[in-house]
């Protein structure tokens, strides 16, 4: 009976927990397990789960990876070699309008909290979870600081609380060991501005050309704007965008009380204006100045470690290298090949779809390499390897193409240390080399009357005198008088090197033209004068090697003289009659094989220009001399820098009106002509004395036209 009256009882007690009771009960297990759940997550973070969690000392040891920098000889940024293109820059030298701007849009409580905005979170979790609204992420600037530093990894779904949760922490570190003007330095220097552009110097430079203590209001205003996202807000690239994204900043600006109203409106009424400006290394062909560059400093820095005995790195040591570039000179030179060649391609373009070679598939780009340098020291000036460094990473400066008359000089200077003058008269007779299996030079314009003074045959780059130069002076001689001038490729040992077969670079051909330009003295060539750490500590000052006078001062002044006769008289007339250059310039052409190549040498007394222009692919060439030649495709870039530099009011002293030596040769004459009939005659040469061999004069009869009539008409 007991039991039966009992199980009414209890089932009357168990109907007593209501729906109510059982959800706060399960609520209650659930926010248990949350509560550890979290505790263990932090834990897991702290832990470093999530990625290694950086301790107060680490913060307090950190080094921002920063790019080194490379400036010209006028102190003007170059370029930079970077993992990501970011330049240091204390907070006293920023404008406090960039630091209000910042704190106003991404931060208004940044003085208030200790690295997490509560609030801030509250306000997301309410806007974002429960109204569904875009309130944007509620990091504060050392949140975001945090991820600037030390970057963001994939944790699968577990990513954007695992990273939250991490940057949180590590926020709250870095206010715990730097103030937060401190903190504003370190974000500064380290945020993201689109284009591969870190830190608000290098934006500051790229997009206004000012330093960040220069910069006005409204422009700090554009770039804080950019931080929502660099790529929309891109003033460039999106400026409507940009000019509202501004006006909101002004706006946060104003209501932080940064601003007064007045002062607002009146920014927002001004129109988008840049100044934009990508340093010289990034003009796509001044990346092979840098390339060439890098290579010099890498080889340097792996023999000379830093203090700690480790290698210094290029792109993350802020290491400042110093060159001897005059930035204005490199930037007329990268002009000068730029609007040559887009006007030149257009006629090679035409003559080879003539010729039948013309494919999609052909590379059939025109190239150039243009090298100018100060002959009074060796410092190299001005660096331009190729018209484009997107389309071709190959620097023409370095490669090695056939020289043509520009080694003419050479051989000439050789027969001047030999003794000869420059008004001394060789035969313009054709001559079979019968040692050379009968090769005969032949003169452009098939003509052989007549002979010629050294200086005529230089002037209008007679081949028959070369030759007759070169065999007098001794293959093997010259040779040897070339590598004492500078030249490293090797020479091959037959009579057409008077014609230029051998092939050179643009390098080999400055250094060898050196000492005609300098007296005689050949200087090392020089384009790093000094190297610092980001500290200012000289790690490496360029010494001078002492210079050698490789030829005699007469010999050098009398080939400059001959060869400002080509530039007056000869091939190189252009300069003239075309871009009425009056200056007194020593010029030399040069055209190879087909007009594969074309060559420009000119120099004044305080600068060496040398230019090569041709198709990467020899075999694609012009098909006539009157396109192909140097004079029309080499000298018009040596002329359109030479006009750039001489409207430079501030390079106006590169341009000495005269030689510092009279030019004697006004009364030589250039040709004279014979006025008998020709004879075939024997003739040994220095080169095969010892072997009883002979050269033998090609006979040919009395020509109807005087010859130099003729020469002209042709020329």
């Amino acid at each position: 009976m007991s039991s039966k009256k009992r199980k009414p009882s209890q089932k009357k007690k168990q109907s007593k927990t209501s729906p109510i009771t059982h959800l706060i009960q399960w609520s209650l297990r659930f926010a248990v397990l949350g509560l550890v759940l979290f505790i263990g997550f932090f834990s897991a973070v702290h832990l470093g789960v999530f990625g290694p969690m950086p301790t107060n000392e680490d913060l307090e040891n950190l080094i921002n990876s920063q790019a080194s920098e490379v400036y010209g000889s006028d102190g003007e940024l170059i370029g930079r070699y970077f993992l990501e293109n970011r330049s240091e820059v204390k907070l006293a030298d920023i404008s406090p309008d960039i630091g209000h701007a910042l704190v106003a849009t991404e931060d208004s409580r940044f003085y208030e909290h200790q690295g997490v905005d509560h609030q801030g979170l509250l306000r997301v979790l309410i806007k974002s979870v429960i109204l569904g609204q875009n309130a944007g992420g509620g990091s504060t600037i050392s949140q975001q600081l945090a991820k600037n530093v030390f970057g963001r990894k994939n944790h699968g779904w577990l990513t954007m609380p695992a990273v939250k949760a991490r940057e949180a922490t590590i926020a709250n570190r870095f206010n715990e060991v730097y103030t937060k003007d401190e903190i504003l330095e370190l974000y500064l220097n380290t945020v993201s501005f689109g284009e591969d552009t870190y830190g608000i110097k290098t934006a500051c430079e790229r997009f206004f050309s000012v330093s960040p203590a220069e910069i006005k209001t409204e422009q700090a205003a554009v770039l804080i704007g950019m931080l929502k996202s660099p790529t929309a807000y891109n003033p460039r690239l999106n400026p409507e965008r940009s000019l509202t994204r501004r006006n909101v900043v002004l706006n946060q600006m104003e209501k932080a009380g940064y601003l007064s109203s007045d002062q607002a409106k009146e920014l927002k009424a001004l129109p988008l204006e840049l100044d934009y400006h990508r340093n010289i290394s990034e003009a796509s062909s001044a990346q092979h100045l840098t390339q060439h560059l890098r290579k010099q400093i890498d080889t340097w820095l792996a023999d000379h470690p830093n203090e700690d005995g480790e290698p210094y790195n290029l792109e993350t040591d802020g290491l400042k290298i110093y060159t001897t570039i005059d930035t204005r000179m490199q930037q007329y030179a990268q002009e000068a090949v730029v609007a040559h060649l887009d006007q030149l391609q257009k006629a090679f373009d035409s003559d080879l779809k003539r010729q039948g070679k013309w494919a999609a598939e052909i590379d059939a780009t025109l190239q150039a390499g243009f090298l100018v340098s100060d002959p009074k020291n060796g410092h190299v000036l001005a660096w331009v390897g190729g018209r484009d460094y997107k389309q071709s990473q190959y620097d023409h400066i370095l490669s090695e193409r056939q020289v043509g008359s520009v080694f003419k000089p050479v051989v000439y200077a050789k027969a001047l240390e030999d003794g000869y003058e420059p008004c001394d008269f060789i035969s313009n007779r054709q001559v079979q080399y019968t040692q050379y299996d009968g090769w005969t030079p032949q003169n452009t314009n098939n003509v052989y009357d007549g002979s010629f003074s050294l200086l005529g045959g230089l002037t209008n780059s007679i081949n028959t005198i070369s030759v007759k130069l070169l065999m007098e002076s001794g293959i093997e001689d010259v040779i040897a008088f070339a590598k004492n001038l500078g030249a490293t490729s090797k020479l091959p040992e037959v009579p057409s090197i008077a014609l230029g077969v051998a092939n050179m670079s643009v390098q080999e051909i400055s250094k060898m033209y050196i000492p005609f330009a300098n007296d005689g003295w050949q200087h090392e060539q020089i384009i790093i004068s000094r190297i610092e750490d980001a500290n200012g500590q000289v790690l490496f000052t360029h010494l001078a090697e002492t210079p050698k006078q490789v030829i005699s001062s007469k010999a050098a002044h009398d080939i400059t003289n001959m060869m400002r006769s080509v530039a007056d008289k000869g091939t190189a007339q252009r300069l003239r009659s075309w871009y009425h250059i009056q200056e007194p310039i020593a010029a030399k052409t040069g055209t190879t094989q087909n007009h594969a190549d074309g060559w420009f040498v000119g120099y004044t007394p305080n600068w060496l220009g040398v230019v090569w222009v041709g198709a990467d692919d020899p075999s694609l060439h012009f098909s006539a001399i009157k396109d192909g030649q140097g004079a029309n495709m080499a000298l018009p870039i040596w002329s359109k820098f030479y006009q750039k530099v001489k409207a430079d009011t501030e390079l106006q002293k590169v341009m000495r009106t005269s030689f510092p030596f009279a030019n004697n040769l006004a009364d030589c004459e250039l040709y004279r002509e014979d006025n008998f009939l020709v004879k075939t005659f024997k003739k040994k040469t220095k080169k095969n004395k010892d072997s009883g061999l002979e050269n033998e004069e090609v006979e040919e009869p009395q020509k109807k036209k005087r010859f130099w009539d003729l020469f002209k008409r042709k020329k």
